[in-house]
């Protein structure tokens, strides 16, 4: 199977105990039946902890350590993990084990990312202003049968890349053309999808400038307002929303916004794959982008990256709240999304 990554990946290190943000505060750790298996049937001390401190979470269908003060209860004083200093890190549940990674299996593909809510990961991916590139190696793993629109579907991103990465033009024109591409491209699907054919004109599409009026006004700061009505990992994050949107804009560089904009588009394009959905996932992409350059003037651009990373990147729910609203509330019209980027 091939697997493609971030052209960083490989220089990724955990900060273990000198991290400031760590992945073991604020989540629960669900467990692996394996590793759950593991701490049953042992007879030492620190299982007998481990089977202690495990609940069932009938929402997940799974064993979990939840927390204890906000923190897992197998993090020590040091910010280190008992778990993985008895035993080593092959003993820590799966979820311990992969973090920051995420992997989305496509059949014949899979795709691999470190989430930017770990600081190591949003360090890397804001450590250079190169465009972001990936990886392809072959895992010897046998692949299977992809969804029928995925050759279809992944030049169609490459375009949507390229549409980004174009540093002759302004970032705003250029996620204006990336985002009139997603319109017209999921036009194509939806046609695609009422006749059963393939979308073979999304290998030809042209983009271009959308004719007609746009209503006359922008995404913000109503994008503030929707961000603070999804549920909140952190106590603070709507004081942040608050501060964003009454901030004075700070000019931020456009490398770097670049950057986080393909990152999202990795990160979520192809998962149109299961819905259709290929315009709310790129009205998604510009949303995140542009709220982390917002967010940017009252924390800097690599926590705010972080922070909405972990607020919506890690909560199923709250994307999903995003993508309905970007259907459902004309406030996040594909219209409004072009006058903020023409206007602001």
């Amino acid at each position: 199977m091939l697997l493609r990554t971030l052209d960083y990946e490989e220089q990724f290190r955990c900060l273990a105990g000198r991290c400031p943000h760590s992945c073991c505060v604020g989540w629960e750790v669900m467990l692996d039946e394996d590793h759950a298996r593991r701490y049953l049937s042992g007879d030492d001390p620190l299982s007998r902890r481990a089977v202690e401190a495990m609940v069932y979470d009938e929402t997940e269908d799974a064993f979990a350590f939840p927390l204890s003060g906000g923190r897992c209860p197998f993090l020590d004083g040091e910010d280190l993990c008992a778990l993985h200093r008895a035993w080593g890190a092959e003993a820590t549940p799966l979820t311990c084990q992969t973090h920051p990674r995420f992997t989305e299996d496509y059949g014949p593909f899979a795709e691999r990312a470190l989430s930017a809510a770990c600081p190591a990961a949003s360090t890397l991916l804001l450590g250079s202003r190169e465009p972001l590139g990936f990886r392809e190696s072959e895992t010897g793993e046998p692949g299977e049968e992809g969804d029928a629109w995925l050759p279809y579907l992944v030049p169609f991103r490459q375009r949507l890349y390229a549409a980004l990465r174009d540093r002759s033009r302004p970032l705003r024109a250029r996620l204006a053309d990336f985002l009139t591409l997603c319109l017209l491209g999921d036009a194509v699907l939806a046609e695609a999808e009422l006749e059963g054919t393939a979308p073979e004109d999304l290998l030809t599409l042209e983009g271009g400038t959308l004719e007609g009026e746009l209503p006359e006004k922008g995404i913000f700061p109503a994008g503030f307002r929707l961000l603070a009505s999804l549920e909140a990992l952190e106590a603070d994050w709507r004081g942040v929303l608050r501060e964003a949107e009454t901030a004075a804009p700070v000019p931020q560089d456009e490398a770097l916004l670049e950057r986080i904009a393909v990152y999202f588009a990795y990160r979520s394009v192809l998962k149109c794959v299961n819905d259709g959905d290929l315009l709310g996932r790129g009205l998604y992409t510009v949303f995140l982008t542009l709220a982390a350059e917002r967010i940017a003037a009252v924390r800097g651009l690599g926590e705010a990256l972080r922070r909405l990373s972990r607020e919506v990147e890690h909560d199923a729910d709250n994307v999903e709240a995003l993508l309905t609203a970007f259907r459902e509330d004309g406030a996040f019209d594909v219209g409004c999304f072009l006058w903020e980027l023409r206007n602001s």
